[in-house]
């Protein structure tokens, strides 16, 4: 591998883990009906999974002999895109929750 195809492979696996970590946060909070559990399990597996792939990263990165700034500044930038991430999908899952207690509110009263 080269180290363009290492640094696609770290977005693609980002990208791939915001979508399930989405997904898993999206579930939790229309079964629960609280965009707060949502929003943690969004929060907690997007974590685990960004520890993960930057452990892959690094471990692929220092075969290919990856420089230090590039994987610094990929790095990073995930890192900062993180809390817009989180921010986004916690107004997602209010939106999505606040339907949902309106509707269950009118079938019960």
């Amino acid at each position: 591998m080269d180290v363009q195809k290492v640094a696609n492979l770290f977005l693609i696996f980002v990208l791939i883990s915001a979508g399930i970590s989405l997904v898993i946060g999206f579930v939790v909070a229309v079964r629960s009906t609280n965009y707060k559990k949502g929003y943690i399990s969004t929060f907690i597996s997007s974590v685990v999974f960004l520890i993960l792939i930057v452990s892959w990263y690094d471990k692929a990165s220092s075969n290919v002999f990856m420089g230090t700034i590039p994987w610094i500044l990929n790095v990073i930038a995930v890192i900062i895109m993180l809390p817009l991430y989180l921010l986004v999908a916690r107004f997602i899952f209010k939106k999505v929750t606040k339907g949902q207690k309106g509707t269950k509110e009118k079938i019960t009263g």
